[in-house]
């Protein structure tokens, strides 16, 4: 018996003869059986090493994914370099909810500092489009916790009376404090002088020799005068130069040093300074376009032009004001200002609503001449501005009124040589001086200024101009302004009303038209309807007419009765 069969049958007796072919069967069972237990345990191994090849692809793939978490860092013996992973988790969690919180806190004050500006304004009538605009001032105390105003600007403001700002107040000085450029449209008579001068006091802070630092451009000397005059108003009590570019001044042989803190001038004088005086105006950081629409007329263009690029300064900050806004002047505005924000108050290019707008037909010349009696016989409420087309129906108008024993002056761009004659007599006593050119153009502008002054004063009752006074000039208490004749567009017809119920006060104005005014009036209602005004109905269904400088050519302003050779002779 073999050796491995000994074993199996030890002890046992077994004929293998006898029993040879089962004994073969069965000695074959137990190899086979040998075999797949092997077989078995050969593929049991196989599957093992698959898991555990499996399981260590998986282990590298999450040590790759949590490599910094599951690398304690070193630590260097006497300080830690840097926290273990897993203390560091939850300090860093908790930072992050701490600062979104405090981002999300921020945001909501944000937006609910959005919502109530929005209804200020809303409130307030104040229309804003731009990038970041500024809080508008709920009042002047502001301008102090804000800005850092000067404890003498906010006395001097409460002096001249200023107790609230007005809208256009409220917005454009912090938009011009904030040092963003800035184009505003508010109502005749809102308060715009002080929105631009404000900002510029305060930046300006102290006064200083260093070249000239602001420039404020007007249309016209007479209002040129005026800003001058309400600037050193705000200004009491500083040591600020504020100067007018009067025709004496430009006369001088050399500007090029010439230096002072607020510079305001006419367009012209300005550009004649730079050009022929070399007045320096590149270290400029404020420049203010007042009655802009007026300054960017084709007339002035060329001279605006050459002002904004003689104010080189590249941190110069520019502003534009004016009642009426053309679309064609924003567009302008756009070419030479950076990311400015525009500001309009109540409806663009409207007349104001505290001013009653009233439309008279008087038929013809004669007509105009005899309703203006009429109305000062019936009730003369002074001061009464009236408005005429020319310098010669000024002159006509007056020469009429002045013999009704009505206190009455006129205005107008020139003088005559008698009347220039008289002046300087009066001032010179008759001391036989020979006037010259120069003599007789100084003395036309100290007139013009007299005229005004007095009127101002309340020495002239009724006072007659031509629309060169329609723009910003501040008669607060003009009770009435009378259109003698038509104006020739809307802009000068909000701006020459727009000299009565100024800051706040009411104010009447009437509009005496002809036929040949007609076809133009749907404009004039049109404004009215706009501003609240009673209008006649029947004017918005006439034919709209686009107007170009409606001048007609009128009859002479005269009660006196005239041939037809002469009428046409005396046609304005």
């Amino acid at each position: 018996m073999e050796k491995g069969a000994a074993f199996l049958f030890a002890g046992i007796h077994f004929d293998k003869k006898k029993f040879s072919t089962d004994f073969s069967r069965f000695q074959e069972k137990k190899e086979s059986d040998k075999v797949s237990e092997y077989l078995s345990l050969d593929e049991n191994i196989e599957s093992e090493e698959e898991e555990e090849e499996e399981k260590e692809v998986e282990e590298r793939v999450r040590v790759k994914k949590r490599k910094r978490k599951a690398v304690p860092s070193e630590t260097v013996e006497g300080f830690s370099v840097f926290k273990s992973s897993k203390s560091a988790a939850p300090v860093l969690n908790e930072d992050n909810e701490k600062l979104e919180d405090k981002l999300s806190l921020e945001k909501k004050k944000f937006h609910q500092q959005l919502e109530r500006d929005a209804l200020f304004r809303k409130k307030h009538n104040i229309h804003v489009s731009g990038n970041n605009i500024p809080s508008p001032l709920t009042d002047f105390a502001e301008l102090s916790s804000r800005y850092g105003c000067s404890a003498k600007l906010l006395r001097n403001l409460a002096e001249l009376g200023f107790k609230e700002p007005t809208p256009i107040q409220r917005q454009a000085i912090p938009v011009l404090l904030s040092g963003r450029e800035c184009f505003a449209c508010a109502p005749t008579g809102s308060g715009k002088t002080l929105a631009f001068v404000c900002p510029i006091l305060m930046k300006l802070k102290d006064a200083s020799k260093d070249g000239i630092r602001a420039v404020i451009v007007c249309p016209t000397r007479e209002l040129a005068n005026q800003t001058t005059r309400e600037c050193k108003k705000f200004a009491e009590g500083s040591k600020f130069r504020i100067k007018l570019l009067s025709k004496q001044l430009v006369q001088r042989a050399d500007l090029s040093q010439f230096s002072c803190d607020i510079l305001v001038s006419t367009p012209l004088r300005l550009k004649l300074a730079v050009r022929k005086k070399k007045m320096d105006l590149s270290r400029v950081a404020y420049l203010v376009l007042d009655e802009s629409d007026k300054l960017f007329e084709l007339g002035l263009l060329k001279q605006i032009d050459s002002i904004v690029k003689a104010c080189s300064n590249p941190s110069i900050v520019r502003s534009l004001f004016s009642a009426t806004l053309p679309d064609f002047i924003e567009e302008l505005a756009r070419t030479i200002m950076h990311d400015a924000v525009r500001v309009i108050i109540g409806r663009k290019n409207t007349a104001s609503e505290t001013v009653k707008q009233k439309l008279v037909f008087a038929g013809s010349e004669e007509g105009k001449l005899l309703a203006l009696r009429q109305s000062f016989a019936e009730s003369l409420n002074p001061p009464v501005l009236i408005f005429v087309q020319s310098k010669e129906r000024a002159k006509e108008l007056y020469a009429e009124l002045s013999v009704d024993n009505i206190r009455v002056d006129a205005i107008h761009a020139d003088l005559s040589q008698a009347q220039a004659s008289s002046f300087f007599l009066v001032v010179l006593g008759g001391s036989g001086k020979v006037l010259e050119k120069s003599d007789y153009m100084v003395g036309s502008q100290t007139m013009r200024h007299n005229a005004v002054d007095n009127f101002r004063a309340g020495k002239t009752w009724v006072l007659i101009a031509t629309d060169v006074i329609a723009r910003g000039m501040d008669f607060k208490a003009v009770n009435c302004v009378i259109n003698y004749d038509f104006p020739d567009s809307t802009a000068a017809y909000i701006h020459r009303i727009g000299r009565s119920g100024r800051a706040g006060r009411t104010g009447e104005a009437i509009t005496l038209y002809t036929e040949e005014d007609v076809p133009f009036l749907r404009n004039i209602a049109n404004e009215m309807k706009s501003s609240g005004s009673e209008f006649p109905s029947w004017a918005l269904g006439l034919r709209k007419k686009k107007w170009k400088k409606h001048r007609p050519q009128r009859d002479t302003i005269s009660t006196t009765p005239q041939d037809k050779g002469e009428k046409s002779n005396r046609r304005r």
